[in-house]
């Protein structure tokens, strides 16, 4: 019987597969395979008109083939090989629950919708697979408000660092008390000054703006600190295991305009969208040298001198989405800071969750989203949108 070796891929479960299968004769025959049985039912089969293997694996591991075959059409050989189908790499994550008595239990899904006035803001946070596969918690948090009566929307994230023990309990200390401390400013004489200061968009007017927003981000960041190291101090801990990030905006839509002031501590993403086409990056992100690298909320940075440039104001027409997420959103669809102010990836992006937001149940429709597969990148996830 003549020597032949037979060539084809391997196979992955769950994805649908098509291989030639290539026969080679050591003596230069034409080889034809005319039937593959296969040692178990795996959802493949085999077509001899194309030579092709062709289905979609439901079963992982190694298979054997009875291959058939013939090169003068006339007498019959069979041989056997090896299929390999590896595992959808989804199914090698675990899900472990993570103590419910914890201290600091956090649920490993949040959301929230607000609808007023027209004004639509949602967001939603989900605990990453990375803390599902060892049982730990998730580190992000939110906070999102609007004030029908003055206009003013505030949208927070901020991301605990993954190796601080309590920063799960840091972000939303930080998300909480920054809000608060935001809301109710809006909804004073800050507020107000601002809003007319905003309509007005004068030269004049916009010099006494940032100074305003400086002041106003200084004191919520300091804040911020301030109820972390209270936590700290109450629970026998140290302030840094308490680390995030913290991104947040203040906006209002005046007529076809939307004016926004953004703060961006750590990294992430923080944008205004649209048209198509169109994105503004309100901010940088603070990267390391190493992945997963970057700035945390503390005294340090807020005493910086370059801490107000951390705060980006504008004010534009057109734009359709007011964009926040932490790094386990930004990662997977940016991959890079350059990417970030790629106005492709962003209609890529939002195009993909446009259909969440049209949903009657947008903030539940963003948190099934928020679990999309991405190889390397299995972090925790939240994303605040207005639009």
């Amino acid at each position: 019987m003549p020597k032949v070796n037979f060539a084809f891929a391997n196979a992955k479960v769950g994805s649908a597969y098509l291989s030639r299968v290539d026969a080679t004769s050591h003596y230069g025959e034409a080889v034809t395979i005319q039937e593959i049985k296969f040692s178990h039912d795996i959802g493949i089969g085999f077509n001899p008109e194309t030579q092709e293997l062709y289905g979609t694996p439901t079963l992982d591991g190694d298979y054997q083939l009875f291959i058939k075959w013939t090169t003068d059409g006339k007498s019959s050989h069979f041989s056997e090989a090896l299929m390999i189908v590896n595992p959808d790499p989804r199914s090698l994550w675990k899900i472990i629950e993570p103590p419910a008595d914890d201290k600091y239990f956090k649920p490993n899904t949040d959301n929230q919708m607000i609808n007023q006035s027209g004004v639509n803001i949602a967001a939603a946070s989900r605990r990453g697979r990375s803390h599902e596969h060892i049982g730990s918690f998730r580190d992000d948090d939110f906070f999102i408000s609007h004030d029908s009566e003055t206009g003013w929307s505030i949208m927070i994230v901020a991301d605990g660092a993954g190796s601080a023990q309590n920063s799960r309990r840091g972000s939303e200390l930080a998300s909480e008390t920054a809000g608060s401390y935001l809301s109710k400013q809006m909804q004073g004489e800050s507020g107000q000054k601002l809003k007319s200061l905003i309509q007005d968009w004068q030269p004049e007017s916009q010099k006494q703006i940032g100074p305003l927003f400086s002041e106003l981000y200084k004191n919520a960041a300091k804040l911020a600190v301030n109820a972390i190291e209270s936590e700290a101090i109450d629970m026998a801990q140290t302030t840094k295991s308490y680390s995030t990030t913290l991104l947040a905006t203040v906006s209002i839509r005046i007529n076809d305009e939307l004016f926004a002031a953004a703060f961006w501590m750590g990294d992430g993403a923080i944008a205004a969208y649209g048209p198509v086409g169109k994105v503004r990056l309100l901010g940088m992100p603070d990267s390391g040298e190493y992945a997963g690298q970057t700035r945390f909320l503390d005294n340090d940075a807020i005493n910086d001198s370059s801490f107000n440039n951390r705060i980006m104001i504008g004010k534009w027409t057109e734009i359709t989405h007011l964009i926040l997420m932490t790094d386990g959103v930004s990662d997977p669809y940016f991959e890079t800071d350059n990417g970030l102010t790629s106005s492709d990836k962003w209609d890529l992006l939002v195009n993909e969750i446009l259909p969440c937001l049209q949903s009657d149940e947008t903030a539940e429709k963003l948190t099934e989203w928020l679990n999309f597969f991405s190889p390397g990148n299995h972090d925790d996830r939240t994303i605040a949108i207005s639009w």
